[in-house]
């Protein structure tokens, strides 16, 4: 069992979308890692193309202390606030942590509307003198976040491959894709499938315009 001092980064992947699972990451990293990981090219994921987040997974890997990852599914989401899904979520990674001896020195996460002294006193729970930050774009002020950001990407680009060889091609599964809601039109007719997050309003709009528009024909 580890007792290293470490940093800790919290991100997610697929809070806004349509279509698969929420990932939310926490990846911790000794100190001295930091700079390695911000020297391989370690930053905010959206900033990085598929095969490089891919790349850097594998020196995330390498040079953390402990990944946790938690999947949060569409009939999850569609019962609860996903916000507090979330917190769920960090909560879980933080006795996770606790539990391997890791010791924070700071807990960094990307910001979650509404939930700061929430998250505070969720690390502060596992990590009483942890320094815990919560705002936006951690995920590129801080490496731990950003490695947490790709670690949660490169895991739901995967999750989307596998729902798109089950269900045709999705798209990125977010609501600005057109070829996301071209699918979720195709798919309509026969129900659509447990991966679509029925209560998103834009799926609701989209049945009523289709609706509409059939009503017309």
């Amino acid at each position: 069992m580890s007792s290293r001092r470490v940093m800790v980064g919290v991100d997610e992947a697929g809070r806004g979308s349509l279509v698969g699972d929420l990932f939310v990451a926490a990846v911790a990293v000794a100190s001295d890692c930091r700079v390695e990981l911000a020297e391989a090219g370690v930053r905010d994921s959206k900033l990085l193309s598929r095969s490089r987040r891919y790349d850097l997974l594998l020196k995330i890997i390498e040079c953390s202390e402990a990944i946790v990852v938690s999947r949060i599914t569409p009939e999850d989401i569609d019962r609860e606030n996903i916000n507090d899904l979330e917190v769920k979520a960090i909560e879980r990674s933080m006795k996770h942590l606790r539990s391997r001896g890791l010791i924070p020195a700071r807990v960094a996460v990307d910001e979650i509307a509404g939930r700061e002294k929430l998250v505070e006193a969720v690390c502060r729970r596992y990590f009483p003198e942890a320094e815990v930050i919560m705002r936006p774009n951690a995920d590129r002020d801080f490496v731990e976040v950003s490695a947490a950001s790709i670690v949660a990407k490169t895991m739901r680009d995967s999750h989307i491959r596998t729902l798109s060889r089950t269900y045709g091609e999705i798209g990125s599964g977010y609501p600005a894709d057109p070829r996301t809601i071209d699918w979720l039109n195709r798919v309509r007719s026969a129900g659509l499938p447990k991966c679509v997050r029925m209560s998103w309003k834009t799926v609701r709009r989209s049945t009523s315009r289709t609706l509409d528009e059939f009503a017309k024909k």
